[in-house]
C-alpha cells in the first residue's frame, strides 16, 4: 500500500513561479487598462492641462500642450483655453465669434442715456490658470469677464458728456475703460487685450439736438470764411486803390513836368487818325474835322 503521507511533500515551486508571473500579468494588464481608460490627458494646442487631485486639491502646475499621464479614477483632468476670446454687448441678439449679450445703456455726466455696443478681447493667464479654475472654476466668463466690463464701462461713460463721449474724446474715455478693467482683469488672472467701444447711440430727440447743433456749427464756421473772406477782399481793394492813388500821383508829377505830354494826349483823344506833332507854348493847334 501506497505510503501517501509525502505527497504534500511535493515540489510545487514552478508551479508557484508560474503563478506569479500570471498575476504580474494580470496586474500589469490592469494598469495598462486603466492608463487606457482614464490615465491619458491628451491637451490640445491653445490649451493647458489642469489636475484635481481627490487628496490634494488642484494642483499648481499646469500641463503644457502634449500627451500626459495621470492617476486613473484618483486624479480629474480639466482643459483651459488660453487663446483669445471674444466678449460682445451688442443689441444684434447672437452677435460675436463667441459670446453675445445685449448692448448696455449708461448715463453720461449731463443726464443723457447712451446705448453702448463693446466688445472685450481677453484670455486667461496660461501661468495662473490652474489658480483661475480653484477660486473661480470655469464660469470665469459670466463670473468675472461680463460684470467687470459692464460695470467699468458704466462708471467710466458718467465721467463724461454725451456729445464728448459720442466724439470728441471717445478715444479717452475708452483708454480709461481699457486701463481700469485690465487692473481688475489681472487681479483675477485673466488678460484683456483690447476693449472696442464698437457704436454709442443716443435716443433719436438728442440725436436730432446734435444734428442741429452741427448744422449750426457749420454755418457759423460758413459764416466766419466768408467774413474771412469779405476781410481779405476788403484788404485787397485798399490796395488797389492805394496803387490807383500812387499811380495817378506819379502821372500828375509827370504831367506837370512835361506839358507836351498833355498836348499829345489831347491829340489822340481827338483822333487817331491825325498827324501830330510838338506845339509852341501858348498855341492851339488846328485841326481839320472834315477828315
Amino acid at each position: 500500500m501506497a505510503d501517501f503521507r509525502n505527497l504534500t511533500n511535493f515540489p510545487r515551486l514552478p508551479q508557484l513561479r508560474v503563478g506569479g508571473k500570471i498575476k504580474i500579468y494580470i496586474l500589469a494588464a490592469i494598469v495598462i487598462i486603466l492608463i487606457i481608460l482614464d490615465g491619458l490627458v491628451s491637451v490640445p494646442p491653445g490649451h493647458v492641462g489642469i489636475i484635481y487631485d481627490r487628496g490634494r486639491g488642484v494642483l499648481a502646475d499646469e500641463l503644457p500642450e502634449g500627451l500626459h499621464l495621470k492617476i486613473p479614477f484618483w486624479q480629474v483632468s480639466y482643459l483651459t483655453d488660453v487663446r483669445t476670446q471674444e466678449y460682445t454687448m451688442s443689441v444684434a441678439a447672437g452677435e460675436g465669434a463667441v459670446y453675445s449679450d445685449d448692448s448696455m445703456t449708461a448715463p453720461t455726466s449731463d443726464g443723457q442715456t447712451v446705448w453702448v455696443d463693446a466688445t472685450v478681447l481677453f484670455h486667461v493667464d496660461r501661468n495662473k490658470a490652474a489658480e483661475l479654475f480653484a477660486t473661480v472654476g470655469p464660469d470665469y466668463v459670466q463670473k468675472i469677464v461680463r460684470p467687470i466690463a459692464r460695470s467699468q464701462i458704466r462708471s467710466q461713460i458718467a465721467k463724461y458728456t454725451a456729445i464728448d463721449v459720442y466724439a470728441k474724446k471717445r478715444d479717452d474715455a475708452e483708454k480709461e475703460i481699457d486701463n481700469r478693467i485690465k487692473e481688475l482683469y489681472a487681479e483675477k488672472n485673466i488678460v484683456l487685450e483690447k476693449l472696442l467701444l464698437r457704436h454709442i447711440a443716443f435716443s433719436e430727440e438728442y440725436a436730432q439736438a446734435i444734428e442741429e447743433k452741427q448744422v449750426a456749427e457749420q454755418r457759423i464756421q460758413k459764416a466766419e470764411y466768408q467774413k474771412l473772406e469779405a476781410a481779405e477782399l476788403k484788404q485787397k481793394k485798399i490796395i488797389e486803390a492805394e496803387a490807383d492813388a500812387e499811380a495817378i500821383k506819379l502821372k500828375g508829377a509827370m504831367l506837370r513836368a512835361n506839358p507836351q505830354v498833355i498836348q499829345f494826349e489831347f491829340v489822340q483823344k481827338m483822333s487817331p487818325n491825325i498827324t501830330w506833332g510838338i506845339l509852341p507854348d501858348n498855341i492851339l493847334p488846328l485841326v481839320n474835322l472834315g477828315q
